[in-house]
């Protein structure tokens, strides 16, 4: 699994900035829960991304269907990037093995 951890500048909240976006703004996003807590992508219907806030930082878990983990991770920061270029101070990857997986 990757966890993102978006690090935003001093004042400002991560998740608040892009919970705003993505509900009056993106075309391609879009929450597929009232919490706004799963955010998914109207061209990759099979996944979604976990996002949660601590403080002001933002974390995001990836969970692809169909081995799609480089698509969501790529269009995540991407639009992290274009959206909020002045916010932000640091975007952090974190490659956490899935443990899940069954030995033989």
């Amino acid at each position: 699994m990757i966890t993102i951890q978006v690090i935003p500048r001093s004042g400002v909240d991560a998740y608040k900035l892009l919970r705003d976006k993505v509900t009056h703004k993106a075309q391609t996003w879009s929450w597929n829960n009232k919490a706004k807590t799963r955010l998914v992508h109207k061209n990759a219907p099979s996944g979604y991304i976990e996002v949660a806030s601590a403080d002001t930082v933002l974390t995001a878990q990836i969970h692809p269907q169909d081995g799609n983990l480089y698509f969501f991770v790529e269009k995540l920061i991407g639009r992290l990037v274009a959206w909020f270029p002045e916010d932000l101070f640091a975007i952090n990857i974190q490659f956490i093995p899935d443990l899940t997986k069954k030995k033989k």
